[in-house]
């Protein structure tokens, strides 16, 4: 089964580009509203300052809406495209092997590593596309609306026409086009309909491609052969019914065994896949697809260039989008007149359109006429989707007054902001190139150090205020009076002390999580979570107490985390006597027993301290860039002089645990260096480590006043440091 580009077209792909389109016509239609408001009136111009204002809260509603449900869809969109082209895949080895004796059809001995790397990064470049596309559609739909104001009100003062229909020509001129939401590297500016169907087609095209080659290479195979089909893109043509290697390795005269006869057969391998797509083969909307090669079984005769027919599909598409133009100005018209001499041109594009075809013999595609979900009537993905309503403007939430944390810190705050990167694959680039030692060990990349520092410093800001407020703070002042005054009595040794400390550190974690909940909501979002049903080995059934454990340690994390937690999937929850978090089953072993009964920390007891360190894991997980910073922390700590200190055993006098390894440092507890990463991985800061888990025990169960596993206050600075960043 032959892979097709057309697969990357999935209900979830419609579904996403039909909503951005169905977004654009909505904000245009609500600028032509806001717009007609007063039209007549002599103040006009300044009636719009209000009007703008009303528009952006209408728009920032619908943009908010947007990203959530883009995201859903994108990885919806994503999925099938990977599912599709891993199915595409087995179906060409299933139907290549039927039959056959012997391996004849294997590259064994060619076969490249797969790039486990690959697929996740198309997914989180998507993202990062889409987020972009995102942030630009309010800066641009209220310059269009600046823009169109300027121009009617400039119109009014030169006498030279009258206002509405100033208003009307500006708008007709920003509606053609669409709203130009996005500018690409090479210059070129997007409308936000075309960018979004461009780079969710890009996307899912190329984890659909890169399924289907990466499970080939993992059969065995090497070599594809591309389709062919009527009028092809001259970059494409070269390559129909040719023979294409997924590694580069077989380039050029390839001796194969024949299918059929099982005799040596030479064919010719024209390129790489690489290589070809460097050259413009599977651009972004690109028919061409791919299918295992067979030898003396696939078609290889090549075809003939067809540039005259290349072009008048091209014109065909240009014809396209004359008649969506005009559709997006009837759609945006400020009166009758308007809309109906705008539909005329829109029909009159479309006569254009029934001409060139019927000359040409290219097919009409009625669907790209379309402005009202790009896949026109019928579709099942544009009859899935309800008609969006506009808006209700939101009355804005209501500030939270900063109390603890000073001007500076949180102008600190929003610098750090601008400087980190946002996404999986901003952190991925971050550890593209390690530096290494003289000894051959991957030190931190300099760009991760960069944003180790900026989190420490945010951290350490955060923390300082925090630490100020220890000491000014009513319920702090009278718990450390009460200590003082049992130490002069001579009751160094009484029990109130511990429970002094307790709360002392109560207090303290307290106050350190309201520092955190000015920056961002904190705590208040509870993951999906269950008994799991048929637990991991060395576990058992959980109890309903587990489930409350969690319920406790979710209070020390932002909301955001949580979200993205349940987004995720359901945590599934067991109890062990030595606690810990699978990522692979997303299961969570709460501790049998209190190991510390004594425990005289800030959380309830020392089992919820450990659950809310195993939580901490589940986030590593999840949070792009958590475990990039625990490495660099780790790593930099670790190196002195430029020099890399060894790993060392964890437990060195308990062989049970012996693979339990870390960096010793200078830390208090050297349980804080341990690493689950070697330098003989690609990409070892991928790997999660226990840093970021001691810090949570450090600073907000403090159990330990001078630091349970650090010596100083830097582990207690990053974990604060990424909870506001990232």
């Amino acid at each position: 089964m032959s892979i097709n580009p057309q697969q990357a077209r999935n209900d979830a792909a419609n579904q996403l580009v039909a909503e951005y389109e169905r977004l654009e016509l909505i904000l245009l239609e609500l600028i032509s509203d806001r717009l007609r408001k007063g039209a007549a009136a002599p103040d006009w111009a300044q009636r719009q300052l209000t009007e703008i204002t009303t528009f952006r809260t209408a728009a920032r509603t619908l943009v908010g809406k947007m990203a959530g449900t883009s995201a859903k869809l994108l990885d919806a969109a994503m999925r099938q495209s990977i599912k599709d082209g891993k199915a595409a895949a087995t179906a060409d080895v299933a139907k290549a092997e039927k039959g056959t004796t012997g391996n004849i059809l294997r590259n064994d001995g060619t076969r490249p590593a797969t790039d486990s790397r690959a697929i996740a990064l198309i997914i989180d470049e998507a993202h990062a596309a889409t987020n972009a596309l995102n942030s630009g559609i309010l800066r641009s739909s209220d310059d269009i609306y600046r823009k169109v104001i300027a121009r009617g009100a400039v119109a009014t003062v030169s006498g030279v026409q009258n206002r509405i229909k100033a208003t009307q020509r500006a708008l007709d001129e920003f509606a053609a086009h669409g709203i130009a939401s996005f500018r690409d590297s090479n210059g070129k500016t997007w409308s936000m309909t075309a960018y979004a169907e461009m780079a969710v087609r890009t996307a899912s095209t190329r984890a659909l491609i890169t399924s289907h080659n990466e499970t080939l290479t993992e059969r065995g195979y090497d070599l594809v052969v591309v389709s062919s089909h009527p009028r092809p893109a001259p970059v494409c043509q070269p390559y129909e019914r040719q023979i294409l290697s997924l590694s580069g390795r077989n380039v050029g005269a390839v001796e194969l065994p024949s299918r059929l006869t099982g005799e040596p057969s030479t064919v010719r391998v024209k390129a790489s896949l690489a290589e070809a797509m460097s050259r413009g083969f599977q651009h972004p909307s690109c028919r061409h697809r791919t299918q295992l090669f067979v030898p003396d079984v696939t078609d290889t005769t090549p075809t003939e260039p067809d540039d005259e027919g290349y072009e008048n599909t091209q014109e065909l598409r240009r014809l396209e989008r004359g008649v969506r133009d005009w559709k997006r100005k009837a759609a945006a018209a400020m009166d009758p007149d308007a809309k109906k001499a705008a539909n005329a041109k829109a029909r009159e594009w479309q006569g254009k359109i029934k001409t060139h075809t019927e000359q040409t013999g290219v097919g009409r595609r009625r669907d790209r006429e379309q402005i009202t979900g790009v896949y026109g009537p019928g579709n099942p993905a544009r009859a899935a989707i309800k008609p969006t309503p506009k808006p209700t403007p939101a009355k804005p939430k209501p500030k939270l007054k900063p109390t603890l944390l000073s001007a500076p810190t949180r102008e600190l705050i929003e610098q750090a902001r601008t400087t980190l990167p946002t996404d999986k694959a901003g952190w991925l680039d971050t550890t593209l190139k390690y530096p290494k030692d003289k000894n051959g060990a991957k030190l931190v990349p300099e760009k991760l150090q960069r944003h180790l520092d900026t989190t420490l410093t945010v951290g350490k800001a955060i923390r300082a205020d925090a630490v100020k407020r220890f000491d000014t703070d009513p319920a702090m002042k009278k718990l450390r009076k009460e200590d003082k005054d049992l130490l002069a009595s001579g009751g160094a040794f009484s029990p109130r002390r511990d429970a002094i400390f307790r709360d002392i550190a109560r207090r303290e974690s307290a106050l350190i999580r309201e520092a955190l909940a000015e920056v961002r909501p904190i705590g208040g979002v509870q993951q999906a979570a269950k008994i799991a049903d048929v637990p991991l080995p060395d576990a058992t059934k959980g109890i309903a107490e587990d489930i409350a454990a969690v319920r406790r340690a979710e209070k020390i994390f932002p909301d955001k985390w949580l979200q993205m937690a349940t987004a995720k999937s359901t945590l599934e929850v067991g109890r062990s006597d030595r606690a810990f978090y699978n990522g692979t089953w997303d299961f969570i072993a709460a501790p049998e027993k209190d190991h510390k009964p004594n425990y005289r920390g800030a959380f309830d007891s020392y089992s919820d301290e450990v659950m809310a360190h195993e939580l901490g894991h589940r986030m590593e997980t999840l949070i792009p860039g958590l475990t990039q910073l625990e490495f660099a922390l780790i790593r930099s700590r670790s190196t002195k002089n430029g020099i890399l200190e060894p790993q060392t055993k964890v437990y060195p006098n308990r062989p049970e645990l012996a693979d339990e390894v870390g960096y010793e440092d200078d830390w208090h507890n050297k349980y804080a260096g341990k690493t689950y990463a070697n330098d003989q991985m690609a990409d070892p800061a991928r790997r999660a480590a226990e840093a970021f888990q001691v810090g949570i025990q450090d600073t907000f169960g403090r159990s330990n006043p001078t630091g349970e596993f650090d010596k100083t206050s830097q582990l207690q600075e990053f974990v604060i440091g990424v909870m506001a960043l990232l």
